[in-house]
């Protein structure tokens, strides 16, 4: 899809005896169009090296319960299914401004890491989804990618919130969710708001 910015300049208004009238050999206009190709999906993409063996991170991240441990922006996060971990498990997270957004599993492999889905959120988007993927590098070594996909609410006006404001923002959160995640899985210690550690 494609949205056109156009402006058109006209010249000036005619005087005198040409008042009202427009001549096409003395009348200029030029029409400048800027086109904005819309990504149907913006993407943030984080990575970071873990100090941790693979199992000890899946063990942490397979506890879908649980993220507020480690996730400095979650104030508490809960079970809404049955099911604990694997497809169709779902969370719901509180952050610490008083809004909430619940997040549902829709792939899953075992130590290599899973999606979900997010929904019933207050985030000016249409849909939004989280990819975590755990690679091993060697002993006490991992690295963690999250990748978060989003299609922006409002056009054009969206799409120009989610390059100057909302993705900036994303990268910041992500960042934090992943040195959290490292600082947890070595010490097992509770992430607090500002980073900090506590006993769980």
């Amino acid at each position: 899809m494609q949205y056109c910015i156009t402006l058109l300049l006209f010249p000036p208004v005619p005087t005198g005896p040409y008042i009202g009238i427009i001549k096409p050999v003395t009348v200029m206009s030029v029409m400048l169009t800027t086109q904005i190709q819309e990504t149907p999906m913006e993407q943030v993409i984080i990575t970071r090296e873990i100090k941790s063996d693979v199992n000890a991170v899946w063990a942490v991240l397979d506890d879908f319960a649980s993220i507020y441990k480690y996730n400095p922006g979650v104030k508490h996060s809960e079970l809404l299914s049955n099911k604990t971990t694997g497809i169709g498990a779902q969370r719901i997270c509180h952050f610490y401004d008083g809004t909430s957004l619940k997040e549902t599993i829709t792939h899953y492999q075992p130590k290599k890491g899973y999606g979900f889905e997010l929904s019933d959120f207050k985030l000016p988007l249409k849909f939004a989804e989280t990819q975590i993927s755990l690679n091993s590098m060697g002993v006490a070594k991992s690295s963690v990618t999250v990748t978060l996909s989003f299609v922006p609410k409002f056009g054009p006006l969206g799409w120009l919130m989610a390059k100057l404001l909302m993705k900036p923002m994303l990268k910041k959160a992500l960042t934090g969710l992943l040195q959290g995640l490292d600082d947890h899985t070595r010490s097992g210690q509770l992430v607090l708001q500002d980073g900090s550690l506590v006993a769980a």
